[in-house]
């Protein structure tokens, strides 16, 4: 009785098991089949006793292929008695569909320890094989995510070491990806600040996000690639949590802003040259009305000048004849240079309105532009005790140019040199032919106190520097310009308390000459 009890347990037990449970003999036949297994298997309990089981739903392998018995795991359990799992395997239905399935096949021996058979126990894991596909395809697509960003993406542990780090990333700091996993960040990409002191590791504010939880946002940081060199940064540090809230890292995205900061800076310098240009236009203005008054007193002041000196001729002429002569050297002076001032004011106004003068090329004579520069500056020069000297230009052959920016660019070296040379010195502007490169070089050289190497290094850059008080700099961009209108180069020597030589190099012929 109390057999039969343990018999009715046992089947209530195989009935009510939610798994599929199948028992086999040794020639693989199903000795008993539970309700769960014939259900998933799409047949009738009646179906499947003494009926052979491979045949029935073990027949084809997932690529299509008949599955031979011989190479059934399943039956592998009473054969070698040891017991057989696997969750890759598939089984078929009555009506030739087929699920994926998670089986153990277990031997059952007898009392006298013979192998007698074995016991299949199997779950469809469909909906588990979904749920693994799901995750896969959602790994898939945030590795996508991270491979194709534009943004560098990498974690961090909370030692500081990279846990994952994507191809931008790796690209912008001049790494490769397995060269940063595992590697500690800071002192590979942010060990230095920008005034080149260390960045001290705990004051590093990436690091922060694992530290204090709060998220870190850099504007403007400066990152370090593998071969020393830098960029301008913009970064965001941001806490990772595990499941249970605890703090295990943190992401940081970051950008390289150098280009944007560049169009930044471009965009503040057009504002600036915008209200430059307004300011210009309104001082243009005023200078062209004061000119007016100027060259008119001056013509007036030359008339009567005729009439005074015949007087004064009477009574001394010695004394009449020299005050003559300098009195019409400077009126001379006075009016080349207001219609000179003239002349750039109108330049000015074309700037403003945008229609800055292209370059007018004619034959000339060098000598003429530079004896224009000397009696422009000759009165200057002297008041400071200075020598203006002109050497070998009246030998040189014609050279195509645009007079009035070359002899801007001459009067600007001349001008800025005066006030750079002591009592008794010169400034000699002298020239020659180079054959080799077709060539006409000038040379302005002075006895001056020259320039320091942080001068002269950005002499001819928009960031140009003057030592002279009040000065901007600006000069030697005018002459750079204008060098560079005539196809040209411009070369500097200078040592401190020895003197400075400019070295200029103008084609003697122009691609397009204007007559």
């Amino acid at each position: 009785m109390e057999f039969n009890t343990q018999e009715l347990s046992n089947e209530l037990i195989l009935t009510a098991a939610g798994e599929g449970i199948l028992g086999l003999d040794l020639e693989g036949r199903h000795t008993f089949v539970n309700p769960a297994a014939a259900q998933m298997l799409g047949f009738e309990i009646e179906e499947l006793l003494g009926q052979p089981s491979h045949p029935l739903w073990h027949h084809t392998k997932t690529n299509g292929e008949h599955y031979p018995d011989k190479e059934c795991p399943i039956y592998g359990a009473y054969k070698d008695g040891r017991v057989h799992q696997g969750d890759s395997e598939i089984f078929w239905r009555k009506d030739g569909t087929s699920f994926p399935a998670e089986y153990s096949s277990t031997p059952i021996v007898d009392a006298d320890d013979k192998l007698v058979g074995a016991v299949v126990t199997f779950r469809d894991i469909s909906k588990r094989r979904e749920a693994e596909e799901t995750i896969a395809s959602l790994r898939r697509q945030n590795d996508y995510i991270l491979h194709s960003a534009g943004e560098g993406i990498f974690g961090l542990d909370l030692e500081g070491r990279h846990t994952f780090v994507n191809p931008a990333a790796a690209n912008m700091l001049g790494y490769t990806i397995d060269e940063l996993l595992g590697q500690p960040s800071h002192t590979l990409w942010h060990h230095t600040k920008e005034n080149g002191t260390p960045f001290p590791q705990e004051e590093c504010p990436i690091y922060g996000a694992y530290k204090d939880g709060l998220v870190h946002v850099g504007e403007d940081e400066l990152f370090w690639r593998k071969d020393r060199s830098s960029f301008s940064a913009q970064y965001c540090s941001t806490p990772m949590r595990n499941a249970q809230g605890h703090l295990i890292g943190a992401v940081v995205t970051f950008q390289d802003i150098t280009e944007r900061k560049r169009q930044a800076a471009e965009l503040l310098e057009a504002a600036k040259m915008a209200e430059v240009t307004r300011v210009l236009g309104n001082v243009g203005h005023d200078i062209k009305n004061m000119l007016m008054p100027v060259l008119t007193g001056t013509s007036l002041l030359q008339d009567e000048l005729k009439d005074v000196f015949p007087l004064l001729a009477k009574v001394d002429a010695e004394t009449g004849r020299k005050s003559e002569a300098t009195c019409a050297e400077l009126t001379h002076m006075i009016e080349h240079n207001a219609r000179r001032i003239q002349s750039q004011v109108r330049e000015i106004a074309d700037a403003v309105k945008g229609i800055t003068s292209q370059p007018y090329f004619v034959s000339c004579q060098i000598s003429k532009i530079v004896e224009g520069v000397r009696k422009s500056l000759q009165v200057s020069a002297k008041e400071k005790g200075v020598t203006l000297h002109v050497k070998g230009l009246d030998k040189l052959p014609l050279l195509e140019a645009d007079e009035k920016r070359l002899f801007t660019a001459l009067y600007n070296l001349v001008s800025n040199a005066i006030p750079e040379v002591p009592q008794g010195g010169s400034i000699t502007v002298s020239g020659d032919v180079n054959n080799k490169i077709h060539a006409l070089e000038l040379k302005v050289a002075d006895t001056g106190r020259g320039m320091p190497p942080e001068v002269r290094e950005r002499l001819f850059t928009p960031n140009a520097i003057s030592t002279k008080s009040g000065g901007t700099g600006l000069g030697t961009k005018i002459v750079k310009d204008a060098i560079d209108a005539h196809h040209g180069t411009i070369q500097v020597e200078s040592t401190e308390n020895v003197g400075t030589t400019f070295h200029i190099y103008l084609p003697l012929h122009q691609t397009t000459v204007s007559h």
